[in-house]
């Protein structure tokens, strides 16, 4: 079954450049240019596909716009680190060179692990999440739906965050999160 991806951004492109190989990409009609091609032509009978969209809510949008017999696929980089036989991990997700995944992991559909990000044991995760380059998320954690973690930033062990959060870059989450919303710093604090 051939394999291609939706979207043809930066993340897209590194989705490619990690798994060495170059893939058909389909965009929205309206953003097609000479390296895409029209989603309203992709037959989804014939493929697997990842939504290769960085933002955790924007992924989200588009995987409810496709057809609900659309088939995914899971990328997991070779030198990722899975480390033992009790992680799941939702379809259609990318998880990037150098990541390590520990014990006892959930990680839901569509989700994205960049380059060199960490899962800590007996942590789960819903669907849509997003971890930038080098990012942490300790033991112990459970995180709702559609949660955005920036680049070289952490989440502490024994938290809890709601649905639709982003993480700024080079934050630490400390205590649970409860609204939506975007937070920076460390201690991260709610700034939108």
């Amino acid at each position: 079954m051939l394999k291609v991806l939706i979207g043809y951004g930066g993340h897209a492109r590194e989705v490619m450049a990690q798994m060495n190989m170059t893939l058909p990409c389909y965009v929205d009609d309206k953003f097609i240019n000479e390296n895409t091609l029209p989603i309203s032509e992709l037959n989804f009978e014939e493929c697997e596909v990842i939504v290769a969209i960085g933002n955790s809510i924007d992924r989200k949008k588009m995987v409810d716009k496709l057809p609900p017999n659309t088939k995914y696929f899971t990328f997991i980089h070779p030198t990722a680190q899975i480390m033992d036989d009790n992680i799941q991990i939702g379809e259609g997700s990318f998880i990037g060179a150098n990541s390590i995944i520990t014990t006892n992991v959930k990680i839901g559909k569509h989700s994205l692990l960049n380059r060199g990000c960490h899962i800590g044991h007996d942590t789960m995760v819903g669907d849509y999440l997003s971890m930038m380059p080098n990012s942490v998320i300790s033991g112990n954690v459970s995180i709702d739906n559609c949660f955005y973690l920036g680049t070289n930033s952490s989440v502490r062990e024994k938290i809890t965050i709601c649905d639709n959060v982003t993480i700024g870059l080079n934050s630490g989450v400390v205590k649970d999160v409860t609204e939506i919303g975007i937070y920076a710093g460390t201690p991260s604090k709610k700034i939108k």
